[in-house]
């Protein structure tokens, strides 16, 4: 017999269907929360590498060498054979590179120095087995163990370029004991070194491209989704390994087009067993928690015996040139090698930077093996040195100038002038002035030999103050009285700079010819000194370099025969117009010009570059005008197609400094101070204030 009919209100009905609505739900967000959870474990797991080798790896095309752990790492040598070499070189390559990626070292230069190369394929990258354990100190170990294997000795000589210069850096930390020396070229920094001030670190970082913000971001505190975001299509993530052109400043798109005709490796040679255990291992490592910080090592040859040098382009769009600066800062062992107008890929701008690099990496030793130390000078009048037949003054600290006197005697003189002259010239060179209009202008002229040219003692502490202090004593050794005239030209231009800055309160007016410019003044835009800077033959931009970067090698620089070291001192004839040309024969093949080098040319011609294109005490840009009471003057004059000084950056000197009174000659080389009808010119705007009427050679 049925029971009674329950009457279900609509209440209860409505609540019943919303529990089986709840349920159901939930059932499809959990499916939905473990179906998503299980896709992005699959999207954030790489793949499994492709060994070279294996069944369904990339074929064994290069030697190897097999380490202790059973993984392989592939190389290619260069240079000398190793049991024959001087110095064993291990060099690392960048971020998506491969053992190609090496310095651009002629052969001939690597066999000249005696130089064993050898360059291999990162774990991971080309034909080395990937490392499942890899790690910042591993980095070292396997370069340790890998020349123990090749059998290169006991010491051996590493250098990183980009990101592997991480691998310098753990070699200098953890087998410092097995480095001959090492270099850093374009070293790419870690933003969460602890050292860096964090204001410092984050302008940097936020200099980069968003997206690779963001790929850094990941790597570091994420490393287990690099592989999803580096692979994922919502968004951009790294322009750096998607060959993004924005990434790179213009002097490294210059580079494009040699980078793709030297042996590099294409992108799917080096991603070849995969991009995970390749680019996306470096960034997590790279840019992860380091288990030490490079600012706090200690220098590991205390004792001078080996050096450590670090490269960096001071328009790097990869590598932040303030952070660079602020590591050599911590790090005064490092000899620091900052390329105006330089990128991240400068290394492979042309063979000499590269081969400058082997020679200051290998420079202490080299010094012996190249006599890159200059002979000691032939000093005027001792035992083996040239006779003296100059007038000479003795100055306070010992030494002795030569000088030469015209015009009228000083004791009378209304105006007395000091006449300093330019590279590779002595007192005999001095402007052509005649005793005539000595004579008329009531004038006494005195051309001096700067320190080491012709008969003046070397001055082995000359620096640019001391150039106006010898002119100063000079002065005051001849009683030339309170105030005089000081003329200098060429290199000589950087004498009177000297003695605007040291000795305003003596100078009576100045005049600067030609005067020779340095490219590294803080004053000049880096686009216009950079634009300048390249206009110069390409032998002399190098000599320029070293005697900047690397000052103790530029005796080496200006006597070695593998390239051409200086035009100006080789007298190549493509520096001088026509004018130039026309005034020869007051110039060149005059009787006296043995007399100019005749101490050494260490003394005069290298210690002039040394100094003139090193790192001044001061910018003549930042130069207060000396007369502000009008009771003196200072002219530049400048030739408009001078071959050794660039128009445009004199130019902008004149701006700077509207004080000067500034000359520019049309169709005037470097050498119109020949020409007669300047020289008349140049004396009366001196001393009479003459404003000149003819500025031009036609």
């Amino acid at each position: 017999m049925a029971g009674p009919h329950r009457k279900i209100s609509a209440a209860s009905a409505r609540a019943h269907t919303r529990k089986s609505k709840r349920g159901f739900l939930s059932k499809i967000a959990i499916v939905v929360l473990v179906g998503f959870l299980a896709w992005g474990y699959r999207a954030i797991q790489p793949p499994p590498s492709k060994i070279c080798g294996s069944r369904d790896g990339p074929p064994i095309t290069a030697p190897r060498i097999k380490l202790r752990d059973g993984r392989y790492l592939a190389y290619e040598e260069f240079g000398v054979p190793k049991t024959e070499a001087k110095y064993k070189i291990i060099f690392v390559h960048g971020f998506d590179g491969c053992r190609y990626q090496t310095l651009p070292v002629s052969p001939d230069v690597l066999e000249e120095m005696g130089v064993y190369l050898v360059s291999y394929d990162r774990p991971g990258y080309g034909e080395s087995d990937p490392d499942p354990n890899h790690s910042v100190k591993r980095k070292a170990l396997d370069i340790e163990e890998f020349a123990d294997r090749l059998q290169l000795g006991t010491k051996f000589y590493v250098i990183g370029f980009s990101m592997g210069g991480h691998s310098v850096w753990s070699c200098l930390k953890y087998i410092p004991h097995r480095i001959a020396g090492g270099a850093l070229i374009a070293p790419v920094v870690n933003y969460w070194w602890p050292s860096f001030p964090t204001n410092l670190s984050r302008e940097a970082y936020n200099k980069q491209l968003l997206q690779d913000q963001w790929a850094l971001r990941v790597a570091h505190y994420a490393p287990w989704l690099t592989y999803w975001w580096m692979t994922q299509k919502w968004f951009p993530s790294s322009s750096v390994a998607s060959k993004d052109p924005r990434v790179l400043t213009s002097p490294d798109m210059e580079l494009i087009h040699k980078l793709r005709d030297l042996n590099t490796c294409s992108q799917g040679y080096s991603r070849q067993q995969g991009a995970y255990v390749s680019i996306h291992q470096d960034m997590n490592i790279g840019f992860g928690s380091w288990e030490f910080n490079p600012m706090d090592l200690d220098n590991p040859f205390p004792n001078g015996e080996a050096s450590v040098h670090l490269w960096q382009g001071d328009d790097d769009g990869l590598v932040p040139v303030s952070l660079q600066r602020y590591v050599s800062e911590k790090l005064p062992w490092v000899h620091y090698h900052e390329i105006r107008g330089a990128g991240h890929l400068f290394i492979f701008r042309d063979v000499m930077l590269a081969q400058i690099a082997i020679v200051g990496l290998v420079g202490v030793v080299a010094w012996v093996y190249q006599a890159i130390k200059p002979p000691p000078p032939k000093i005027c009048g001792s035992r083996n040195g040239p006779p003296v037949t100059a007038t000479r003054i003795k100055l306070r600290d010992g030494r002795y100038l030569a000088y030469k006197e015209l015009g009228v005697p000083k004791e009378r003189a209304k105006h007395k002038i000091i006449y300093v002259h330019g590279f590779d010239q002595c007192r005999l060179d001095a402007l052509p002035v005649t005793m005539d209009l000595l004579e008329e202008l009531d004038a006494y002229f005195v051309a001096i030999d700067r320190p080491g040219y012709g008969q003046s003692d070397p001055n082995p502490r000359q620096s640019v103050k001391s150039k106006a202090l010898e002119v100063e004593d000079l002065a005051d050794g001849l009683q030339l009285g309170p105030k005089f005239y000081v003329i200098g030209f060429s290199m000589g231009g950087q004498h009177i700079w000297s003695c605007l800055k040291y000795i305003p309160h003596r100078l009576a007016g100045a005049t600067l010819l030609a005067p020779v410019v340095n490219y590294w003044w803080p004053g000049f835009p880096a686009k216009l000194s950079n634009e300048a800077y390249y206009q110069q033959f390409v032998q002399d931009q190098w000599m320029l370099r070293v005697a900047h970067y690397l000052p103790w090698l530029t005796y080496w620089w200006m006597t070695q025969k593998w390239f051409p070291a200086s035009s100006v001192e080789a007298d190549d004839p493509k520096l001088y117009n026509a004018h130039d040309r026309s005034l020869s024969d007051k110039y060149q093949n005059l009787p006296h010009e043995d007399e100019v080098r005749q101490q050494g040319e260490y003394e005069c011609l290298n210690r002039d570059v040394i100094i003139g294109f090193g790192s001044w005490d001061f910018d003549p840009m930042d130069l207060k005008n000396p007369f502000p009471n009008n009771d003196g003057a200072v002219h530049l004059w400048q030739g408009d197609e001078d071959g050794f000084v660039p128009v445009l950056l004199q130019n902008y000197i004149a701006k700077k400094l509207p004080w000067i009174q500034y000359h520019e000659i049309r169709g005037a080389g470097h050498q119109f101070v020949c020409d007669n009808n300047f020289v008349d010119a140049i004396m009366r705007a001196l001393l009479l204030g003459k404003k000149p009427t003819n500025l031009s050679v036609v």
